[in-house]
């Protein structure tokens, strides 16, 4: 038995793949028996020992060669205990078959166990089968080998499931007949255990009279969308018409004349005030109040801002 128990799925696919694929390259001219994965169906027989290689290659009912293929993980020093070391010393030519990464491993494991290779193949995977390069061959392995027990192909006897009886027909109509006559005595119980039902009566009952249907209620019209407030025009004020001035005649100088005392005329009476024009709108200001024009020798003088008769001259 192989110590290796448990072999990752990925690499156990490919084992199998590659038992198949020299299964078809070796059937056309020999005899090939495999053992396809867990199978056991024909045993190498050495001496007192039973083993079970991956493939084995007869011509005639007599082996011919032995091929044992390994993964990454089976590539080991208890693999080559366990089953490189029998196959070496069965008189038959050994050839073993390994991964690409994996041929300097086995190598050194055939030369540390003595294991007497005809040949060392590694394999790599392709798209549609398998590359195969033989890099170790050994023709005279078989004679190194020794004097040593003969190889013998054993079939292993192949487990046969045995038939089931099929059921006569009165025992089966025996057993439906069992089976309704439990489910009708299960039904009476049931109806046994349920209470009586009560028969209620229905008595007739006149419907209300319908009531008058309403009227539909008119659809509301959907407002529309208000449109926006036009923004009010600015009022521009009118500015009030100026009041126009009396016109200022010029004074002619008279000549000097000696100042006599005499009375002094009273000043002129103010000019009414002009009315302030009044227009719809604002309210304009009032206007401004004439100025006092006083005919005097030299120059003008402001008329003083008071209502009141102007005082008598002093005397220059």
């Amino acid at each position: 038995m192989s110590p290796i128990y448990i072999r990752p799925a990925r690499e156990q696919a490919e084992h199998d793949r590659l038992t198949l694929f020299l299964e078809a390259k070796h059937g056309k001219k020999l005899d090939v028996l495999i053992n396809k994965g867990d199978a056991r169906d024909y045993a190498l027989k050495i001496g007192t020992g039973t083993y079970f290689p991956d493939l084995i290659l007869q011509e005639s009912g007599k082996p011919v060669a032995v091929i044992e293929i390994e993964t990454g993980e089976s590539t080991n020093n208890l693999e080559a205990l366990a089953q490189w070391v029998h196959f070496g010393k069965a008189k038959v030519p050994f050839h073993l078959y390994v991964p690409v990464v994996m041929f300097d491993a086995a190598r050194r494991f055939c030369e540390q166990n003595q294991v007497t290779v005809s040949e060392i193949w590694t394999y790599r995977t392709l798209m549609d089968g398998f590359d195969l390069v033989p890099v170790f061959q050994d023709p005279q392995a078989v004679a190194k080998s020794g004097k040593g027990p003969v190889a013998k192909v054993v079939e292993m006897p192949k487990s046969i499931e045995q038939p089931r009886p099929e059921p006569v027909p009165e025992l089966v109509e025996e057993i439906l007949a069992r089976i309704s006559s439990r489910e009708a005595a299960k039904a009476a119980a049931k109806a046994a255990a349920k209470p009586a039902k009560f028969v209620v009566v229905k008595t007739a009952v006149i419907p209300p009279a319908p009531k008058p249907a309403k009227p539909a209620a008119p659809a509301k019209a959907e407002p529309k969308a208000a449109s926006p407030p036009a923004k009010p025009v600015a009022k521009v004020p009118e500015k009030a018409k100026p009041v126009a001035k009396p016109a200022v005649k010029p004074v002619a100088k008279a000549p000097v004349k000696p100042v006599t005392k005499k009375a002094a005329k009273p000043a002129p009476k103010p000019a009414a005030k002009a009315k302030a024009v009044k227009k719809p709108g604002k309210p304009s200001k009032p206007a401004k109040p004439v100025k006092k024009v006083t005919p005097q020798a030299k120059a003008k003088s402001k008329p003083k801002s008071s209502a009141k008769p102007a005082a008598k001259k002093k005397k220059r």
